[in-house]
């Protein structure tokens, strides 16, 4: 195993690692997840070819190589990483219909503080990306990457731009039509309350419908919850479909 293909795969895979769900978990320590990378890029370099798009001769060439791989990598995983943050996303519109909006919990895997529901729906698309190994496709797709974007081969071209945007642009649209019962119910639920407020005048709608939308955002989330986790298990699909696009696009 030459030093130079270790120390390109190293870098192709310390992108994935700056942002790939799980991998950059805050949760993990720095020592242990130093010592994957390091047994996960020897082994993954010893048994893949690594291919070079052009030839390495001077200094300059590898460190513009190392730099060309771990923005590869981080492109990889920055697509993983657009599911959750959808996922995330139409939690935060959950809680801003259901009031939880100012209410913040901290994220352990990125260490940021973000709404009840959105901690809730992220930490159970992690547990469905687990059960159906997200992360060792994840890895597969890196290892697989060198057949088509090999060593200083990532093209920049305006396909990359373009699939890139639209796959973001994608991803508002799947957090929208996530939270778009909860939308829909608690919205119907807004229209039952001006009613009464202009029926019964007495009646202060702020106080009985805080806790209501509360009340129906809980009996919601348990009907659907069932219909999430069919639905989560279609998006990763989907984004394997996507990863495996931007693979071939990178490389063109």
């Amino acid at each position: 195993m030459p030093l130079e293909s270790f120390l390109l795969v190293l870098s192709r895979m310390s992108g994935l690692f700056l942002i790939a769900p799980i991998f950059s978990s805050r949760q993990i320590p720095a020592r242990v997840k130093i010592f994957v990378l390091l047994v996960l890029a020897a082994t993954m370099a010893y048994f893949v070819p690594v291919e070079y798009a052009f030839t390495i001769e001077t200094p300059g060439y590898f460190v513009a190589a190392i730099v060309v791989e771990i923005i590869t990598g981080f492109t990889i995983g920055f697509v993983a990483y657009l599911v959750f943050a959808a996922i995330q996303l139409a939690g935060q519109i959950m809680d801003m219909q259901m009031g939880f909006g100012i209410v913040n919990v901290v994220d352990p895997q990125t260490g940021t503080q973000i709404p009840l529901m959105g901690n809730l729906t992220q930490t159970l698309a992690l547990l469905i990306y687990l059960c159906i190994d997200g992360h060792h496709y994840l890895l597969q797709a890196l290892a697989q990457s060198y057949q088509v974007v090999p060593v200083l081969g990532f093209h920049f071209n305006q396909d990359f731009w373009d699939l890139l945007v639209a796959i973001s642009a994608y991803m508002f649209v799947i957090a929208v039509k996530i939270a778009m019962p909860f939308v829909a119910a608690l919205l119907t639920a807004d229209i039952a309350m001006g009613f009464i407020a202009r029926t019964v005048p007495q009646m202060n709608v702020f106080i009985v419908g805080l806790p209501l939308k509360i009340l129906l955002g809980l009996f919601m989330l348990i009907i659907l919850l069932p219909v999430y986790i069919w639905i989560y298990g279609i998006l990763f699909s989907h984004f394997f479909a996507y990863l495996d696009n931007v693979i071939m696009v990178m490389g063109l």
